[in-house]
């Protein structure tokens, strides 16, 4: 009689093989549209719930089979042979029971003991054959290749059992909340969606593409743990069918007490393999259903492949149209600057036309970007409420300068070549942009004002800011308000000086009286209300020094600094020639800042 040998399964690796489903079936249960269709989820979802049981069934029977022993005869041969050989061991033990009914009515004595020793041992015999034939036939029903692990102990089953409510109550799961009936579900349409909804298509099509292979693997890898399982299961099914073999040869001898010995151990065997079918069919079926969730996973791996390449086909078609429809504006654009430059002589209008260039590309290029972008009003509508935060927001600058150039170049507005002050910063204006302009700065104070070489660039909202003024000259204005003072000792005559500087001053301003008056003219006809003519503006007063003399009088432009040197020497002279009239301690005339 061969020993008896324990079960080739460890409790440590029915406990992880049990882990390692549970996680798969919830990663499983998981996947919902639009990942996976409608069917296939569900498919998915059920075929994932028994895996999971029949894997806790089959725990259950190896637990019990660990809990006996098993005969482990060296032994090989393939299932059909296994099969085969049980349907010929049934007839060969039922042939052997027939012939023994008919030998008995004959048989007196001890042979009657031995032939009835003969059949009891018999019957087990064949109550062993047909267990092993119904196994294996089944185990041909199933699959060609069995094999499994099983859990220690119950207890540790239960409790993963109890992880698992639904599998533990024997109810089905219900959906996920993402699945809805296949007629709720709209399909993606790549002809009718704009480029975000195609760009978005491809990412998620990415991202559910890896998801479904990984998950793929691991269906791969949990097939294969199961095949690792069964190939000792089947050998011990199969050492068992060879042992019962062996058995059956030496039941030809007379001897009653080995008769009984082999009775015994053909029922230990019967046994046995009825634990290990217990433990072979469960582990065979979560098999099948592990291999029919893979082929799930591949069906929609290759869909969600199909619509990718459909939706990159026409993604790519939608950037083409954009790229030759940007092509077209940029090429009426650089004739249009061509025409500009040949047609158009006055600078002025040039520019204007160039701006109207500017713009009318702008808007062109970006309404085709906007076109390309969304294909339905509906789409449109949202993204231009996307557009309009988003502009409201991050280029509010950009706006009010584009609003701030209309004001720049109005009736009241700046040209290029004036003298204006941005934010303390003087200079004359070089050019006006549709968002910037750009100041050649003058460096220095009143009459010393000279070019520095630099550029300085504003942009136009600085006219809306509440801390930046702008400064320029009225419309015809050609003059600016400069001021000189002097300084007379404190004992001379105040009518005196009065009238001498009076006269002095006004002789000085009657050489240039008349052209101030013209631009004068001009700025009333320009303003529309009465401004005061210009004349200088003097005073005589008493300070600590002596008698300070403050002369206020419009400069022309060009002619600024002439005017200046030629008041002070005027005043110079009149002081000088007048011999009650001197000056104080460092009171010449000088000029003050504006």
């Amino acid at each position: 009689m061969a020993p008896a040998a324990p079960s080739p399964v460890t409790p440590q690796a029915i406990l992880a093989h049990l882990e390692r489903v549970i996680a798969w079936y919830r990663e499983i249960s998981a996947v919902s549209p639009p990942a996976v269709d409608v069917l296939i989820s569900d498919g998915l979802r059920e075929v994932s719930y028994k895996a999971v049981q029949l894997a806790f069934r089959f725990g259950r029977a190896e637990a019990a089979l660990l809990g006996g022993d098993t005969n482990s005869p060296k032994g090989a041969g393939t299932l059909q042979q296994a099969a085969q050989r049980a349907a010929e061991r049934v007839a060969a033990v039922q042939a052997r029971i027939a012939q023994i009914d008919a030998d008995l009515p004959r048989a007196v004595g001890k042979r009657r003991q031995t032939l009835e020793a003969q059949k009891n041992e018999a019957g087990a015999e064949l109550a062993l054959a047909r267990e092993i034939q119904t196994t294996v036939q089944n185990l041909v029903n199933f699959t060609g290749s069995l094999g499994s692990d099983s859990g220690a102990l119950a207890g540790q089953i239960s409790e993963l059992e109890r992880s698992v409510p639904e599998v533990q109550s024997g109810k089905a799961p219900p959906a996920p909340a993402g699945n809805r009936p296949a007629s709720q579900v709209n399909a993606f349409s790549p002809e009718s969606a704009g480029v975000v909804g195609l760009a978005s298509e491809l990412l998620s099509n990415h991202s559910n593409r890896a998801h479904l292979v990984s998950l793929r693997n691991d269906t791969r890898e949990l097939a294969a743990g199961i095949d690792r399982l069964k190939e000792p299961l089947i050998s011990q099914a199969r050492e068992a069918t060879q042992r019962s073999d062996q058995i059956a040869s030496r039941s030809s001898t007379g001897d009653a007490a080995e008769l009984a010995a082999a009775q015994k151990e053909l029922s230990s065997l019967a046994g046995q393999f009825k634990q290990l079918s217990t433990a072979i069919v469960p582990l065979g079926e979560e098999g099948i259903a592990v291999g029919t969730a893979e082929s799930y996973l591949d069906e929609s791996i290759a869909r969600i492949d199909q619509e990718s390449s459909r939706t990159g086909r026409y993604l790519l078609m939608k950037a083409v149209t954009l790229a030759v429809v940007i092509a077209v504006v940029l090429f009426i654009s650089e004739m249009w600057r061509r025409a500009t430059f040949r047609y158009v002589r006055d600078a002025r209008r040039r520019r204007q036309f160039l701006l109207l260039r500017r713009v009318a590309v702008s808007v062109a290029v970006m309404l085709a970007v906007v076109f390309w972008f969304v294909s339905e009003l509906g789409s449109l509508a949202t993204y231009a409420g996307f557009v309009t935060a988003g502009v409201a927001v991050a280029l509010q600058s950009p706006i009010l300068s584009v609003v701030a150039y209309f004001f720049l170049i109005g009736r009241y507005g700046i040209r290029v070549g004036d003298r204006v002050t941005i934010s303390g910063v003087t200079g004359e204006v070089i050019e006006i942009g549709l968002v910037r302009i750009y100041l050649a700065e003058l460096a220095g104070a009143g009459p010393d004002l000279h070019p520095t070489g630099r550029v300085v660039v504003f942009s136009n909202s600085v006219i809306f800011q509440p801390t930046s003024a702008l400064y320029k000259q009225m419309p015809g204005i050609d003059y600016v308000w400069h001021t000189a003072a002097l300084i007379l000792s404190p004992d001379s005559d105040f009518q005196l000086a009065e009238k001498t500087l009076n006269a002095a001053v006004d002789g000085f301003f009657a050489q240039y009286r008349d052209a101030i008056e013209r631009q004068y003219r001009s700025l009333e006809q320009s303003v529309d209300m009465h401004i005061a003519p210009p004349k200088p503006e003097s005073r005589l007063r008493f300070t600590d020094a002596g008698l300070q003399y403050t002369v206020r009088y419009p400069a022309e432009l060009s002619r600024a600094v002439e005017m200046d040197t030629e008041l002070l020497r005027t005043l110079h002279h009149a002081v000088m020639k007048e011999p009650k009239l001197k000056f104080a301690p460092e009171g010449v005339p000088k000029l003050e800042a504006a």
